[in-house]
């Protein structure tokens, strides 16, 4: 009876080890960038937190915010932006968009909807 109660206890432990890491979303670290001086986007990812630098002729805007990489009801991958109240323009950029990130050549990208972010090397 102790060695099944045993076996079951580690059982259990596995589980919710599985479970704990699973619950782990994706991570992205470093600045990505499409664009150029006088219109372009560029995010930049720490752990959870995304700060977003935009152009517009020249006159540049940030946003600070958190992201979360998850599936959708539709087993898509998606990225969701959420920003404070208190954050100017950031309607442009709040809520879930398609996801994918992918590597062509040397250079790391990203896709946030319809466009392409590659990774600025620093």
């Amino acid at each position: 009876m102790k060695k099944t109660i045993r076996i079951v206890a580690l059982m259990l432990v596995l589980v919710m080890s599985v479970c704990a890491l699973a619950s782990c979303g994706k991570k992205l670290s470093g600045e990505y960038a499409a664009g150029g001086d006088l219109a372009g986007t560029s995010y930049t990812f720490k752990g959870s937190k995304v700060t977003i630098k935009y152009t517009v002729f020249g006159f540049e805007k940030t946003i600070e915010g958190e992201y979360e990489i998850t599936t959708n009801d539709d087993d898509k991958e998606v990225i969701i932006f959420t920003f404070g109240d208190d954050a100017e323009d950031a309607d442009k950029f709040k809520g879930e968009f398609a996801f994918a990130e992918g590597k062509e050549g040397d250079t790391e990208y990203i896709k946030i909807g319809i466009t392409k972010y590659t990774k600025v090397k620093k």
